[in-house]
This record gives C-alpha cells, structure tokens and sequence, in this order.
C-alpha cells in the first residue's frame, strides 16, 4: 500500500558500501577560481576545457550554487539501467503526448552563475523549447531549467547530496522533481513553495498535473532491478 506523508527534513538513507572498482565522488571549493572570471561565457569556456581536459577520470562534472565542484560518480550496471528505463518511458510519453524534449543525464544545465548541473533525466516542454537557441548554437549546455527533473540515489553519492541537490533544481525554477530512492524504496517529490512528499514504496508515480498522463513505474522499473 503507497502511504503518503510531508516531512522535514525525511530520513537519512541507508549506507551501501560501494563496488571496490566503483570511483569515489569528491568536491571542491572553486569559488577562489571562478572569481577570476569575468562573466559567464568566461566561465563557460574554462568549465568547458576543464571537464574535456579530465574526460578520462570518469567523472561527470558540476558546480553547485556555493561554488564547490562535484565529481560525481559514474553509474554502474543497474544504475544506468534504472536512469535508461525512465528517459525511456518519458521519451515514449512525450513523443505521444506533448511534445517538448527528453533530457538526459550528459546534458548540462546552465543556470544562474556559478551553478552548472545535470540531472539524471528531465524533460523541457514546447513552450521552454521555443525560447532557447537552435541545437548546436549553444555548446556549453541547457539555457533553461527543465520543466521536470528526476534524480535516482546512487551507492556512490547520499541521499543527503541528493536532496540538497533537489532543492537547488527546484531554486532554478524546475516545477516537478522526483528524488529516486532504490534502497530505501522511497520517492522524494518536489515540488515550489511546499516541503517535499515521501511516498513508500509506490507502484507507480504520476507525473500530472506537470507532466499530462505520464505515469512511470517505479517499482518494475527502479525498484526491482537487482
């Protein structure tokens, strides 16, 4: 039975000792570097060059809002498996239904100096996709927040990070977030202007009133995936 209930701030997650082979996150404070730069597209084009110069690492990079660096872990197996299944079933939605455009994990997000983010998986809709540059006219990434974001609680990184995460996303504009759980076997919704919502185990997750119709099976497609 799915129960639901707003919490503040919600439980702390359970330790999973990560793989011996399974990189290590870390994160830096930077804010001394990127105060040496002029503007964004002075920070852009370092952030840029930092990430191709570090490429074979295997971290995927990002700058949160007090200007540390995160190298975040790359997923295993059935992490990557559990990020596909869902920008799979939204691509299928979308392609269907509204229209706009499915984002996925390497797709960075520029927002308001010094943050640089990407989410697991995300959608932009028509109405976000008609104010932002042709593809290709914009290299360093996302002008625009998506309208929804979703991100699935990895060994590598707590669920702590994850929320904080979740908040900045929602800071930035983002309408719908979920925050994925598999180990506790919990979702996170967020949502502007309300504490985050709990479900326990739920079957499925709905996306409505942001997202018309999409409902994501949460439990076969992340839950259960061993």
């Amino acid at each position: 039975m799915t129960t639901q209930t707003a919490v503040a701030p919600p439980p702390a997650a359970v330790a999973v000792p990560p793989d011996d082979d399974m990189l290590v996150p870390f994160s830096l404070d930077i804010s001394s570097v990127l105060a040496l730069l002029p503007d964004d597209g002075a920070l852009d084009d370092w952030f840029l060059r930092f990430t191709a110069d570090n490429e074979d690492l295997g971290y995927q990079f990002e700058i949160d809002r007090k200007g540390r660096l995160w190298a975040m872990a790359s997923e295993g197996r059935s992490g990557a498996q559990r990020q596909f299944n869902l920008q799979y079933d939204l691509q299928s939605w979308s392609d269907t239904g509204p229209g706009g455009e499915v984002v996925t994990g390497n797709e960075l997000v520029l927002v308001s100096r010094p943050r640089r983010r990407a989410a697991d998986a995300g959608w932009l809709s028509p109405e976000q996709l008609a104010q932002m540059l042709p593809v290709g006219q914009d290299p360093h990434g996302l002008s625009v927040a998506p309208h929804f974001v979703a991100e699935i609680v990895s060994p590598a990184n707590s669920l702590e990070d994850q929320q904080a995460k979740m908040e900045e996303w929602i800071d930035y504009g983002v309408a719908l977030g979920w925050l994925i759980d598999p180990f506790l076997r919990q979702v996170h919704i967020y949502r502007p202007d309300t504490p985050p919502v709990v479900l326990d185990d739920p079957d499925t997750l709905s996306g409505n009133p942001e997202l018309p119709g999409f409902i994501f099976n949460v439990r076969l497609r992340v839950f259960d995936l061993q």
